[in-house]
């Protein structure tokens, strides 16, 4: 466990009960920390069904998890591809607690939103949409919470979600894959301006996550079926025979990702920055 007490972390993306973004900031609470968790604006019948019929209720319940664990929350609804609304919540944040310690930018759009294109058939929609959210977005957090961390003069933590599409693209994933190569040269080149500040940057690079993201609406299946949540998630995963793929065997857990993050925002990783780790279960070795 690492010792974050004290300290702010903003997370984005947060508002899926199974999702990474949810994981980390329950988390950084256990570790500690008071959060504010962000995601866009969304009504109930916008999440997803599995979440609903849990009397999941998006950030508003998972402010009460992170409050029953003792600590102070804050949920902040904005759209990334505003910077208005971005400044506005970095204002929200530093009254509420008079500081950001750490940022998680977690928020971002999946290749499953855009769908698995070839380029030649490719649209500037789909590909705007994916830079917008995913390096855009990313950006304009960083630039806000940066300027925020120079001025408390108390260093900081800056960690940015790739994939391991940031680093190893496949066919039909131009615009998702673009968008996190981006995400990864953003990140070196941010730790090497703050590092006079004393604010690391680093990015982490998941694998295939059982984060619901891709395939929830078998695993919901599944489970309405009879099976447990853990046998749903095996009996779906290994239909698509990816088990055999990973030298851990086994796709990641959200839970998985939260572990590195946690390290990556504590004093044990004072001496990193500008890295992009993977989290791979082995699949992808590449630096």
């Amino acid at each position: 466990m690492y010792n974050l007490s004290g300290k702010i972390a903003l997370v984005t993306g947060t508002s899926n009960k199974r999702g990474i973004g949810c994981a980390i900031a329950l988390r950084l609470a256990q570790e500690g920390a008071n959060i504010v968790v962000s995601d866009k604006h969304r009504e109930l019948g916008d999440l997803d069904p599995w979440d609903r019929e849990e009397g999941w209720r998006g950030l508003e319940s998972l402010v009460r998890e992170i409050e029953a664990l003792g600590r102070q929350a804050l949920a902040v609804s904005a759209d990334l591809r505003n910077s208005q609304e971005i400044n506005d919540m970095v204002e929200e944040t530093v009254n509420q607690f008079g500081k950001i310690d750490i940022l998680v930018n977690n928020a971002g759009i999946i290749a499953r939103d855009i769908g698995r294109i070839p380029v030649v058939e490719l649209s500037e929609e789909s590909w705007r949409l994916a830079i917008d959210v995913n390096l855009t977005g990313t950006f304009l957090m960083c630039r806000a919470v940066s300027k925020q961390m120079i001025k408390q003069n108390a260093g900081g933590k800056i960690v940015n979600m790739s994939s391991i599409r940031g680093k190893r693209a496949i066919k039909n994933t131009a615009a998702y894959s673009a968008s996190k190569f981006g995400v990864i040269g953003l990140t070196q080149a941010l730790a090497l301006e703050l590092a006079q500040y004393k604010i690391n940057v680093n990015a982490v690079c998941p694998g295939p996550i059982t984060s619901w993201g891709t395939s929830g609406q078998r695993i919901y299946e599944a489970i309405k079926q009879g099976l447990t949540e853990a046998e749903a998630v095996e009996k779906v995963y290994e239909k698509g025979g990816i088990f055999q793929d990973f030298p851990l065997g086994r796709p990641g857990s959200v839970e998985d990702v939260a572990n590195i993050v946690s390290f990556l925002v504590s004093r044990n990783a004072d001496y990193m920055s500008g890295q992009a780790i993977n989290i791979t279960g082995g699949l992808l070795m590449e630096h």
